[in-house]
């Protein structure tokens, strides 16, 4: 019997860059590749229509990539450990390689297959490759703890140095001709790539049918390419992220964030394209971190979950603040909330297009999150993450789940600064100043003039009859205001942050060389004892404080 080996693909859906598969293809005489759906690897227990159907044509991608050469790509279904095992017996498995998931909450499921592995005496390749580097090699720099901040993840990393390059691709057209076939294996039934209608997921509406991101690693290597002359020309012109400082918020394919997020595309490669392209062609003063900050902040996330089960969730997550959120007879607001019925056009334009495409720009990701959690709705930020893990093509349990936490509750300092407030309809005249984006989304408000597109319940009843859109009727009225909101949340804020026991945070207001937190608790406090210090040091009257709500909005 030739010495079997399986590359079980989970997340790196991919051939270059792929340490794992390449360790597996020089170990063994009979290579074969899998993909197990158990109902819940690569999002498949939350995700709606769009982003199962990124995930099939991933698959699909890869292999069309093996058929090519001859070699049989195959899918399973069940718990991995008792598919692998049950391989392992019936076709003596030697060898079984995957990518490391850095997400904790796969680790119980990686577990159970190694120990499964170890009984059976079948070596276990996992690599590193999902993230730019080794969790476990930056927590060892911080006595086992994950960086509190972005800022000291780059101290780490400048420590560790550079990330590893990629690994070429592997030589398919060798497994073909030298590793022995596996036709007497493959049932093109029993181990097909199953289809939408599998499934059972329906698209929920028209526009979902039209695919915008098609899955893949050809694709994503193709869309790669462009990406990186689009950066070159601007490092050219000496410009950093032109996608942020000229946010494009039509679905364009500009964004990567889904084949990284599926692994379609190798974030080590991207990096290093990235990285090469600006120090041959950026003039100013160079700064290294500078063209890959997105991509910190999703190391970031991955370092911050990497040991926190509870990561994506408020109660027992050691890095989130339990802030009394309000959900109570709020459940029609949610529901208007995620189907872009607000009455309010910029966050109505934000939550169809996520809804229509599964993907929205990041300013409009921030939008939305302000006007569900602190900024009006004051409703919990998981309810929300939810909703982005089942329409949002990119999102994963890492990244999401900390960009929802942080915006809703971050920083007490930042989040109780009422000097910056967020109103939806002042930020949406300063993101889509011509109202393209809104008029796209919200085709109820096409033939209104610009001056009342933002607010439309504004706009004198002749004018909204003339244009077809009745306020109440064909749109709907605001389901709050705002701005009344804003103050009631800021007021509950304040409350929730004083009645915590301010003894537990005394070290840190009068020792300022303790400022340095070392753990989640220490980090919580840290945060606590600036915005007490500010609150101690400024003494202003309840009502500048409440003249200043109304100011320097965003």
């Amino acid at each position: 019997m030739p010495k079997t080996g399986i590359h079980w693909f989970r997340h790196g859906l991919r051939l270059h860059d792929n340490p794992a598969l390449v360790a597996c293809q020089d170990e063994v005489e009979r290579f074969i590749p899998i993909f197990i759906f158990d109902g819940k690897s690569a999002g498949t227990e939350t995700c709606g229509y769009v982003r199962l159907r990124f995930l099939l044509q991933s698959l699909q991608d890869l292999e069309s990539q093996f058929k090519e050469h001859g070699i049989n790509f195959m899918c399973f279904h069940g718990e991995p450990h008792t598919v692998l095992e049950n391989l392992i017996k019936e076709w003596e498995v030697r060898v079984i390689s995957f990518e490391k998931d850095s997400e904790s909450i796969w680790r119980q499921r990686d577990n159970l297959v190694k120990e499964m592995c170890a009984r059976h005496n079948v070596q276990v390749i996992e690599c590193v490759s999902n993230t730019l580097y080794d969790p476990e090699e930056v927590f060892s720099l911080n006595n086992n703890q994950p960086p509190n901040t972005c800022e000291e993840l780059r101290k780490s990393c400048y420590k560790i140095g550079d990330p590893e390059q990629p690994v070429p691709k592997p030589d398919l057209k060798f497994i073909a001709t030298h590793l022995v076939s596996t036709d007497n294996l493959y049932d093109p039934v029993k181990h097909k790539i199953p289809d939408l209608e599998f499934f059972d997921i329906k698209p929920e509406n028209e526009k979902q049918k039209e695919c915008l991101f098609v899955g893949g690693e050809t694709k994503a290597l193709d869309l790669c390419k462009i990406r990186i002359q689009y950066e070159k020309e601007s490092f050219k012109s000496g410009k950093l992220n032109p996608n942020l400082s000229k946010p494009v918020l039509f679905t364009k394919e500009v964004s990567l964030s889904p084949y990284l997020r599926f692994g379609c595309l190798s974030v080590r490669k991207f990096y290093w394209d990235l990285k090469k392209v600006y120090v041959k062609n950026f003039n100013g003063v160079k700064n290294l971190y500078c063209p890959v900050e997105q991509l910190f902040w999703r190391e970031y996330f991955y370092q911050l979950s990497y040991k926190n089960e509870k990561f994506a969730q408020v109660d027992g997550n050691p890095m989130c603040f339990k802030i009394p959120w309000d959900y109570h007879g709020k459940q029609d607001l949610f529901l208007k909330w995620e189907t872009g019925q607000t009455g309010f056009p910029w966050i109505d334009a934000c939550m169809r297009q996520l809804l229509q495409e599964g993907w929205i720009h990041h300013v409009c990701r921030n939008s939305v999150a302000l006007f569900l959690t602190r900024g009006v709705l004051f409703m919990s930020w998981e309810r929300g993450m939810r909703t982005f893990l089942k329409y949002l093509i990119d999102a994963d349990w890492s990244v999401c789940s900390g960009n929802w936490n942080w915006i809703a509750t971050g920083d007490p300092e930042e989040v109780l600064n009422p000097t910056v407030t967020f109103c939806p309809v002042k930020y949406g005249r300063k993101i889509d100043p011509k109202a393209d984006y809104i008029k796209k989304y919200v085709p109820e408000l096409k033939d209104y003039p610009l001056e009342y597109v933002f607010e439309p319940w504004k706009a004198p009843l002749d004018l909204q009859e003339k244009a077809g859109c009745v306020v109440g009727k064909d749109y709907p009225e605001p389901i709050v205001d705002n701005e009344e909101a804003f103050r009631e949340n800021i007021a509950k804020l304040q409350q929730f942050f004083h009645s915590e026991k301010k003894e537990i945070f005394e070290t840190f207001l009068n020792d300022k060389s303790a400022l340095k937190p070392a753990n989640s608790n220490e980090y919580k406090a840290y945060t606590f004892a600036k915005f007490l210090e500010s609150e101690k040091s400024s003494n202003e009257s309840k009502s500048i404080f409440n003249a200043r709500l109304s100011i320097n909005i965003l």
